[in-house]
């Protein structure tokens, strides 16, 4: 029986995630106001020959602008991993400081159409963050956005979530 309300709470957030998150770029905002545009990645649940383990890997947005009115900004990226105990998720584990940063015009990144991530530490191209260590379990992210120029953050769930078995 718990199995079967897990399974049903997972397929029913599933379908609320992907149906509120979907490929488009999301809208942080209603017409008018002045927060910014973002889309969001999916997650991947894979298997790392290197670490020998089931990994959850997190990435950043592939487009996101300024706050509008604003000519350039700093976005910084900050994932967080939760998993679900059976009756909700609870955050497994997360970053003190964001990983990823980029730069932002109203318009997007530049002239490009994906964003140009760097590590916050190394400033050298930043693609994903690795969950490692991981119990089995049904994990997710969210994912927290930051514009320097205003301090503005947005959460956002990732529009997916997967499965890990030991």
């Amino acid at each position: 029986m718990k199995r079967t309300r897990k399974s049903l709470f997972l397929l029913l957030l599933s379908l609320t995630v992907i149906g509120a998150f979907s490929v488009m770029p999301i809208s942080a905002h209603s017409p008018g106001d002045d927060s910014p545009n973002y889309t969001m990645r999916a997650i991947a649940c894979e298997f790392d020959e290197d670490l020998d383990q089931t990994v959850v890997k997190a990435f950043p947005p592939k487009y996101v602008t300024s706050v509008s009115n604003s000519e350039h900004d700093k976005v910084t990226w900050h994932p967080e991993l939760y998993r679900y105990d059976g009756d909700r998720f609870h955050k497994w584990k997360s970053f003190k400081t964001a990983p990823a940063y980029t730069k932002v015009s109203p318009n997007g990144v530049g002239h490009k159409k994906t964003a140009n991530w760097i590590d916050t530490e190394t400033h050298n191209n930043f693609d994903s963050v690795t969950f490692k260590n991981l119990p089995s379990g049904s994990f997710t992210v969210i994912h927290v956005l930051t514009w320097d120029s205003n301090g503005k953050k947005v959460r956002s769930v990732s529009p997916n979530w997967c499965y890990i078995q030991k």
